[in-house]
């Protein structure tokens, strides 16, 4: 993620628009499974050949892929994972980073025996696919992210600074940042968190420090995956566009899609052109 602040700040104004899709459309199935010391939540919707989407930073599958569930689920089996402490999954008590958060999900493929699998990550949840890609490419068969980042786009003293803040400096920050908020957005949390609506500030918290994760993924890494990678991002997107070809060119098998006219959360703002791209590079031979 970003400069957190506007970063996360922009696409929670604009994830408000999207309020989590409404039980009069129940998930097929529903429930959760253990992997790494974790109870993760996952539905799935739909059948066929499955796709798993993975989530941003503070959402959850519901309230960032109301676009695109019974878009695919009407050809594929859609397969949507609430990351720990996101959402309908409990806290593990573990800090947040993108490393484990790449091998839980490899851990939930593996539980749900379904790899390799397409994947289709948004924010940290591109993030989470990249890194997933590199260390399990056994799981992955091909892998659609959009608004993935390297670093946390802040200078060296601004990234150590912001490192180095005290408990209650960081208390105070985290509050500012609710503070701007939608109050909605922390509602969607707590109507489903499974900690109770009190652990919406320690979601917020733990990542503050995650969002500071000095290199995210090198372009080495990246020039190692062989797995087939579209990479998305809008033009008004907080990675800059040069960041986003860095992460294009870098990828042996990488195509890119920059969205005209669109910020971060390219899911929600262009569904149409996305949905289309993205059933286009998933179903191509």
């Amino acid at each position: 993620m970003r400069s957190l602040l506007p970063f996360a700040l922009a696409a929670a104004l604009a994830a408000a628009a999207m309020p989590a899709l409404p039980d009069e459309h129940p998930a097929q199935t529903r429930g959760y499974i253990e992997a790494r010391g974790s109870r993760i939540y996952v539905e799935t919707f739909g059948s066929g050949t499955p796709i798993l989407f993975l989530h941003g930073g503070l959402l959850y599958f519901d309230n960032s892929f109301a676009k695109q569930r019974e878009y695919f689920a009407s050809f594929r089996k859609v397969i949507g994972v609430d990351r720990p402490g996101h959402g309908h999954s409990p806290d593990n008590g573990r800090p947040l980073t993108y490393q484990a958060m790449a091998d839980d999900m490899a851990a939930v493929i593996g539980q749900l025996a379904i790899g390799p699998v397409d994947i289709v990550g948004h924010s940290d949840g591109g993030d989470v696919g990249l890194i997933l890609a590199h260390d399990h490419p056994e799981l992955v068969r091909r892998l659609v992210i959009s608004g993935a980042n390297l670093t946390p786009g802040l200078p060296p003293d601004e990234l150590l600074r912001r490192s180095q803040r005290s408990p209650q400096e960081v208390a105070d920050k985290v509050r500012e940042f609710d503070a701007r908020l939608p109050p909605n957005f922390r509602a969607d949390y707590q109507a489903v968190a499974p900690d109770g609506p009190e652990h919406w500030w320690v979601l917020l918290t733990k990542s503050v420090p995650l969002w500071l994760t000095p290199v995210v993924i090198s372009t080495v890494d990246l020039k190692a995956i062989r797995t087939p990678v579209l990479v998305i991002a809008g033009d008004k997107d907080f990675t800059s566009i040069e960041e986003t070809v860095e992460i294009y060119r870098s990828l042996p098998r990488g195509e890119l899609l920059i969205v005209p006219g669109t910020g971060h959360m390219t899911f929600s703002e262009r569904p149409e052109l996305t949905n289309l791209a993205i059933r286009e590079f998933l179903e191509r031979p």
